[in-house]
């Protein structure tokens, strides 16, 4: 297992344990860990990709976090 793969399982990790928080420890999910855990896990998931790129996965990750800062500063403001 190379250090992208890692990374990779790392985000997959971040992505369960943010579903997690908030469909079984019923956190919000405008709650700053759910954001955290929301932004961390795309990240993650890009840098996997750059060693093997596959653009589905590409546009869903920016999707994802595109949305989440979206959402994080419309709470905020």
């Amino acid at each position: 297992m190379n250090f992208s793969d890692l990374i990779g399982l790392v985000g997959v990790a971040v992505f369960l344990a943010a579903y997690f928080t908030v469909q079984v420890l019923r956190q919000s999910p405008s709650g700053g860990l759910s954001v955290a855990l929301n932004l961390i896990g795309p990240v993650c998931m890009l840098v996997s990709l750059r060693q093997d790129f596959n653009l589905a996965s590409f546009v869903s990750q920016w999707c994802w976090l595109l949305l989440t800062l979206f959402g994080w500063w419309r709470g905020r403001h």
